[in-house]
């Protein structure tokens, strides 16, 4: 696979620079020379500057695994704005999944992602040139609807809309019987989801409220936790490996807590990823390692350790917090919050990625289901002793 790094960015920008098409070494063999011949020609004729970069990212590199992370980098380092296509990360032989970014942006480039995908779930380069086409066209809007004219994907004369799976990828079933122990200790932490509000509507490109249709709800839902499970997997594996690599000054009491809170962090996030586990599941494993990471860190530098608040409003949203207004209806408070998040709050907004799981198939904001401590404690944003509140069975 081919990491993103500092050289290998300069590299794309580069090359998109020239040709406008850059496609890593690995995915040559899904997309053929002729198609990269057309997509590079598509580029040159769109009507919009259109930037096609084709690359697994990974979120250990330096996009985090986000598609908008590598086409915000590479705009910010050039300045050009457009249109930019990128494929969401890829599990085993999950359907390939382009997102379209664009500088301005411009949110109604999702049916053009939505339909390619459903035309090629297999051929990622029959599925860029035929977003590219669509973006041209203006067709998307239409076959986006005609695709969709039931809940789970109507036959149109160019393909279908992939049906909900037939298990919840989110969270709207209870989740029971996720055990957890540190050292001795064996405890219960129950997963229980109630949807309890009405979801949010996503925004159009014009403005008005737009609901995704179920089927293509449960598709984004499900690629979306593919893409956290995987994650959460791949930081738990990478801390056990840095704690089993650390080198500990004996000598240095002041670290011994910070080394045994990495430890306990390390040995609840395994465990749970062990066993059968939800969406939020997999999203507290995340927490946890990197809670765990943080104490490692601490140790090996000889300090003490305790946790810090995250961002409360999606627990996956990095850097330091601090305080912002959070209007839940009719209750205002006071909420740890990353600064993009907190930005967005002080201006009157929700953010637009706040932390949902679906519930009665409908996307709910994770504070506003029953997920025990995930929830009580917003990830340990709200009561930093996530860990205790895991180990406490009353929550």
């Amino acid at each position: 696979m081919t990491w993103i790094d500092e050289p290998l960015l300069r590299e794309i920008e580069a090359e998109l620079g020239d040709d406008g098409v850059w496609v890593a070494p690995e995915l040559r063999a899904e997309v053929s020379p002729a198609q990269e011949a057309r997509l590079e020609a598509a580029v040159a004729e769109a009507s919009t500057p259109t930037y096609v970069a084709l690359v697994e990212l990974d979120h250990r590199d330096l996009t985090d695994g986000d598609p908008g992370q590598l086409a915000g980098m590479i705009r910010d380092d050039t300045d050009r704005s457009g249109i930019y296509v990128v494929p969401q990360p890829r599990i085993s032989d999950e359907p390939y999944r382009l997102e379209l970014v664009s500088y301005p942006k411009d949110d109604g480039l999702f049916t053009a992602s939505a339909v390619a995908q459903a035309e090629h779930p297999d051929d990622l380069g029959a599925q860029t040139l035929r977003a590219l086409e669509l973006v041209e066209s203006g067709d998307a809007d239409r076959l986006y609807d005609e695709m969709n004219g039931t809940d789970t994907g109507t036959e149109s004369g160019t393909g279908t809309v992939p049906a909900a799976p037939s298990d919840d990828a989110g969270a709207g079933t209870d989740v029971v019987g996720v055990l957890v122990a540190v050292v001795v200790v064996a405890v219960a932490v129950v997963i229980g989801v109630r949807r309890r509000r009405a979801p949010a509507a996503l925004p159009t490109a014009d403005g008005s409220p737009f609901t995704l249709p179920p089927a293509v709800l449960s598709t984004v839902r499900a690629a979306e936790d593919r893409r956290n499970e995987a994650r959460a997997h791949a930081d738990v594996l990478a801390l056990g490996e840095a704690v089993d690599a650390a080198h500990l000054d004996p000598r240095r009491a002041a670290s011994l807590p910070a080394w045994q809170a990495a430890l306990d962090h390390y040995d609840v996030a395994r465990r749970i990823l062990d066993r059968e586990h939800s969406p939020a599941d997999a999203v507290g494993a995340i927490v946890l390692a990197g809670r765990g990471r943080a104490a490692l860190d601490a140790a090996v530098r000889g300090r003490g350790w305790s946790p810090s608040p995250g961002c409360y409003l999606n627990p996956l949203h990095e850097g330091p917090v601090a305080t912002a207004p959070w209007h839940d209806g009719a209750t205002a408070v006071q909420v740890p919050a990353c600064a993009r998040c907190a930005s967005a709050l002080e201006a009157g907004r929700e953010p637009a990625d706040v932390l949902d799981f679906v519930a009665d198939g409908r996307p709910t904001h994770y504070f506003h289901l029953d997920l025990g401590a995930w929830s009580r404690t917003g990830y340990g944003a709200l009561d930093t002793d996530l860990l205790g509140r895991l180990l406490d069975r009353r929550g």
